[in-house]
């Protein structure tokens, strides 16, 4: 009877290990930076430049001058102007990559970032005699990440700042599901006028250069799903279907025991 009892718990010892086993291999597929060593240090690399302006953009764009007619002219909110492009938030960028103005009219924007299409004003304002020494501002507003596929919470991310990094966004999203594939993430980017697409891994040093880490407006990124998820179940069902197994393994080996 001792030895049938020794034999139960040999089994039992190398059925949790096996088990723990499979469980600390998935674990592992779960985690992001593997690629990263333990203290290890390497130069950060410096946010990119301002983002240039580009169709369908929406801009703020704030004109601060001594004059109060022409302040109130050029900083009219909530409301379309007559002639104009500007909307109940901003101005937006048409397809010829221009905005319009109140008494300016158009302005190029597509191509400059924010600190170029400010100076343009500023020189339109001054040659104009429209204004004094004006204060010109400008931002995008709608400046917007999409986040799709394996993640908890997908949807589109709006950046007030206009700076996001790859794993705030992650972040944002609530992080990947179980099902997300950490090797093939898909970021799909509009530049110069096509559509670029590049796939790449979350454990893999590169996610560190500014192509992938630092994100640009109007940036997709799609995670892929891992092959298990054909099965589609709940993680309840999955940690029930695992005790129920084990329990029956268990009572098995305890009623064969019982036998001999």
């Amino acid at each position: 009877m001792q030895k049938n009892n020794f034999t139960v718990i040999i089994l039992i010892c190398f059925y949790l290990t096996t088990l723990s086993s499979c469980l600390t291999t998935k674990v592992k597929k779960l985690n992001y930076f593997n690629a990263i060593e333990n203290n290890s240090q390497e130069k950060i690399t410096p946010y990119p430049k301002e983002h240039t302006i580009k169709s369908s953009d929406l801009l703020q764009i704030a004109i601060f001058c001594l004059d109060e007619e022409t302040y109130k002219i050029f900083n009219v909110s909530n409301a379309s102007s007559s002639g104009t492009s500007a909307t109940a938030t901003g101005y937006l960028v048409d397809d010829s990559g221009n905005i319009k103005l109140p008494l300016l009219g158009s302005i190029r924007a597509l191509g400059l970032n924010k600190i170029q299409l400010a100076d343009t004003i500023t020189k339109q304002l001054v040659s104009r005699q429209f204004a004094i020494n004006p204060i010109v501002s400008a931002r995008i507003i709608n400046f917007k990440i999409t986040l799709l596929g394996e993640v908890n919470k997908p949807g589109v991310i709006i950046v007030p700042n206009e700076h996001i990094t790859l794993a705030e966004a992650i972040g944002m999203a609530g992080d990947l599901t179980i099902y997300g594939n950490r090797d093939k993430i898909l970021l799909i980017r509009e530049k110069d006028g096509k559509r670029i697409s590049k796939r790449f891994s979350l454990n893999s040093n590169e996610i560190f250069n500014t192509e992938f880490y630092y994100l640009q407006n109007q940036d997709i990124i799609y995670i892929e799903s891992t092959k298990t998820k054909a099965a589609q179940v709940s993680r309840f069902t999955q940690n029930f279907s695992l005790i129920l197994s084990s329990v029956s393994f268990l009572l098995l080996i305890y009623t064969t025991s019982k036998t001999f």
